[in-house]
């Protein structure tokens, strides 16, 4: 049988335990997400206010209305590739809001199913800054390609205590379960 207390003190992270730092951590991230979404949505407001967004919108659904004057213009792809980055950073922002308040609802109501989305979550996102690291290789970035690295090991780092969580939450209600199974039916006169 499973001893919580001898669980507890073997799952702890700077001090404090697994389950408390990873629900600290999914706060800030909640937090961090939450205002990148507002951030960009402004910024996209804004941007599109700057440089007359339904014009854009409008060649978008029909190539053949650009102007031939600006069909070969920079400004035309500059704007182009800054509303492509401003919508997957916008996109991704969501995505982290949702998986964080999923490892926050997991860490705080004890549902393993929660904090294991997270984790699969995480790992995906670690799979993609490899991918973008392996790219900066390829194109001779020493710099950006040691910075990404350090990125993705300091977020191993984080979905290794989250790794933890899940098992110390898995643990607990495997042992909650068994105790179920295990205790004798009371005799009702």
């Amino acid at each position: 049988m499973l001893d919580k207390n001898a669980m507890m003190r073997k799952m702890r992270c700077c001090c404090i335990p697994v389950d408390k730092a990873t629900f600290i951590y999914g706060i800030f991230s909640s937090v961090l997400s939450a205002i990148c979404i507002l951030a960009f949505s402004t910024f996209h407001m804004w941007f599109g206010a700057v440089s007359d967004e339904k014009e854009f919108a409008e060649w978008l659904r029909d190539p053949e209305s650009v102007p031939k004057e600006l069909k070969n213009e920079k400004h035309l792809n500059e704007y182009m590739w800054i509303m492509i980055i401003v919508f997957l950073w916008s996109l991704w922002s969501v995505v982290s809001f949702i998986f964080s308040v999923f490892l926050c609802y997991g860490t705080h109501k004890r549902r393993p199913a929660f904090v294991k989305a997270y984790l699969v979550y995480g790992v995906v996102v670690t799979t993609l800054m490899l991918a973008v690291a392996c790219f900066y290789i390829w194109r001779g970035d020493v710099v950006n390609t040691l910075i990404q690295l350090v990125f993705c090991g300091l977020y191993s780092l984080v979905l290794l205590m989250v790794k933890r969580t899940h098992e110390m939450i898995q643990a607990e209600q495997t042992c909650e379960s068994t105790q179920i199974l295990t205790s004798k039916p009371s005799m009702i006169a």
